[in-house]
């Protein structure tokens, strides 16, 4: 393939099937109920006792990290057509109840690696603290996290992805401390700032009149530690085990390239909001994930015709493959993105 093809003709196809259309009712009710089953967890504890943490603590985790990829929703104004209501989702479903700051979000996800995905030395995604995903970045590293990807990362990736949601909570504070000197006391900071302080007043404050100072803590740690588990299990098999690149081809087939599809049963795919269609999410991030599914076969279909790579992949085959894949990455050498692109085009043909 000489140059990929024009972006335009699928862009007009899945326009022509609605695909860019907005389902805002469908996408509130779908929050609304989320947000009722975490409340519905939360109460049936405070009710029943600590016995029933053991069951109601993950479904409250599930629900919890959908409501979160809500917002991802928001951020990527796949929610609505309107700026406004884009903008209150973000600021309801990040800072508000998952304790992310949207400021941080939209640096670390929308600009970095929706913009750089799989790029050594760019894309956050690919090295989430204290592991990375090639050799170059490992090298980079102080010596003391060398070691731990030499001698841990084998096997520490998924226990440690318990700490995920707590790592990004400190990246998310420590980029709004350092936020001012750059760009000043903007509205969105000071939004920021007062949605983080209502969310720890009502997860950690309010339950710790409940249940006490050490069962709130405890509750709270523990659902956001399994949300840092489902988060990694999202994410990391939709890219880790993927070619990892030395720089970007800045085209749309880049994005083709370094993401793959997860195929689930409907009923999981229902709480991965989308995030199974991760090869059209990147190409076109404003389709609203109710769309993902069908937007999904038009462009399975366009890129055959084309002879474009389209990677879909049963998930529990893309979450071996990132585990394997992640287990000695630290020891592999990126790729030149001529290399990887040939490479793809001779396996689709």
């Amino acid at each position: 393939m000489d140059s990929p093809p024009e972006l335009g003709t699928l862009r007009a196809e899945l326009r022509a099937a609605g695909a860019f259309d907005h389902h805002e009712l469908r996408s509130c009710t779908k929050l609304l109920l989320l947000i009722a089953g975490v409340a519905a967890c939360l109460v049936g504890m405070a009710l029943l006792g600590a016995w029933s943490a053991w069951f109601l603590i993950p479904i409250c985790a599930v629900l919890s990290t959908s409501v979160a990829m809500a917002g991802h929703e928001g951020s990527h104004r796949s929610f609505s057509a309107s700026p406004f209501r884009n903008a209150v989702l973000v600021y309801f479903a990040f800072p508000l109840f998952a304790g992310l700051g949207s400021l941080y979000w939209r640096e670390k996800h929308d600009r970095l690696h929706h913009g750089h995905p799989n790029v050594e030395g760019r894309d956050p995604d690919i090295k989430p603290f204290p592991f990375v995903s090639s050799r170059g970045d490992h090298e980079k590293c102080p010596r003391g996290e060398r070691w731990f990807q030499r001698n841990f990362q084998r096997w520490a990736f998924w226990p440690m992805s318990l700490l995920m949601a707590l790592g990004m909570r400190r990246a998310s504070i420590v980029y709004l401390a350092r936020f001012p000197k750059k760009h000043g006391m903007t509205r969105a900071w000071w939004l920021d700032i007062a949605c983080l302080t209502a969310h720890y007043t009502a997860w950690l404050v309010v339950p710790s009149l409940v249940w006490g100072p050490l069962v709130g803590f405890a509750v709270y740690s523990a659902i956001w530690g399994l949300v840092g588990v489902f988060l990694a299990l999202v994410f990391a098999p939709a890219h880790i085990g993927l070619p990892i690149v030395t720089e970007q081809n800045h085209d749309w087939l880049h994005q083709v390239e370094t993401t793959r599809n997860l195929e689930l049963p409907r009923f999981v795919s229902f709480f991965f909001i989308g995030l199974d269609y991760q090869v059209e999410h990147h190409v076109f991030p404003k389709i609203p994930h109710q769309n993902l599914p069908r937007a999904a076969e038009i462009t399975a279909a366009w890129c055959a015709r084309h002879g474009v790579p389209y990677q879909s992949v049963p998930y529990l085959h893309a979450l071996v493959d990132s585990a394997r894949f992640i287990s000695d990455a630290w020891a592999r050498e990126a790729r030149c993105p001529i290399e990887v692109r040939a490479g793809l085009v001779g396996r689709a043909a």
